[in-house]
């Protein structure tokens, strides 16, 4: 019996991922390795710092030395450790948010129409979810921009700067060499917006966790007020049209907007990350 189980729920479980990855598809979200090329061998420039991060990272382990033994004669430093940690923790969090939001919008494609919050709690899971491994990604993406631009960690950067997320991003734009300063105020603007979801983010999954509790906290405190007045509860006196005004008050979609904003918040990651490769890649050339 155990055996069945297993092999069934395979197969549902194949199923569900391969309708969010048809879903993925259809909203225009890829992998993010997937953006760095417009076929096997040709980089896409809008993308290019993510070609530059497969080809040409700022650290490459030496497998031969490694695995076939003989001398190995680089010892990476502390900045080659945080800038392949954070490097690949972006591109780990990318992919869990994407997971995420397959699920998410795989509830969203079953949601009712003028539904109440209540009646989507699948989605609104996955949703926190998601903007739970964005937040994360964009905490690495700014921990290794910290390190490229800097060689400072994010403990060590603010210690002397100011700690709002957009501010590493737009210092360097002051003393910036013609060939990046276009670069930099691209990812300087994004930061700024970037800023902006990680601010929402922290009210929306604190709503969405609470959700329950604040219906209930809302009733108990109206029932704890007619107690003490020692009043009874009026019938409902709602009208046709009162009825007619709360229903239109409803979206038609439900969760079209944090839709919206999932896939806002996840490209806008995908185009700093290749932003901050692509710096990372001619400052250190410039070094080297």
């Amino acid at each position: 019996m155990p055996d069945e189980i297993s092999e069934r729920l395979r197969k549902l479980l194949a199923r569900v991922h391969d309708e969010a990855e048809q879903l993925l598809a259809t909203h225009e979200v890829y992998e993010v390795h997937g953006y760095a090329w417009l076929d096997r061998d040709t980089p896409d420039p809008e993308y290019i710092g993510h070609a530059m991060w497969e080809l040409t990272p700022p650290f490459q382990h030496v497998w031969e030395g490694l695995q076939r033994g003989g001398t190995v004669t680089y010892e990476p430093t502390e900045r080659d450790e945080v800038l392949l940690r954070n490097g690949e923790d972006f591109i780990g969090s990318m992919e869990f948010a994407r997971r995420s939001l397959g699920m998410a919008l795989c509830y969203a494609a079953v949601a009712r129409p003028k539904s109440h919050v209540s009646d989507n709690r699948e989605f609104w899971h996955e949703y926190a979810t998601t903007l739970q491994w964005l937040n994360i990604a964009s905490d690495r993406l700014r921990d290794y921009f910290l390190m490229a631009r800097f060689g400072q960690t994010e403990d060590e950067y603010k210690k002397k700067k100011k700690n709002w997320y957009a501010a590493p991003f737009k210092e360097p734009l002051e003393d910036a060499q013609d060939n990046v300063k276009e670069l930099l105020s691209g990812l300087s603007s994004i930061a700024a917006e970037l800023q902006t979801h990680r601010d929402d983010r922290n009210s929306i999954v604190h709503k969405v966790a609470t959700q329950a509790a604040q219906i209930s906290i809302t009733i108990l405190r109206g029932q704890r007020e007619l107690a003490r007045k020692g009043e009874t509860t009026p019938a409902p006196d709602w009208t046709y049209e009162d009825l007619q005004a709360y229903i239109s008050s409803i979206p038609d979609d439900p969760v079209a907007t944090e839709v919206a904003n999932m896939k806002l918040w996840y490209t806008r990651l995908v185009k700093a990350g290749s932003l901050v490769f692509e710096f990372e890649y001619w400052n250190r050339q410039k070094t080297s």
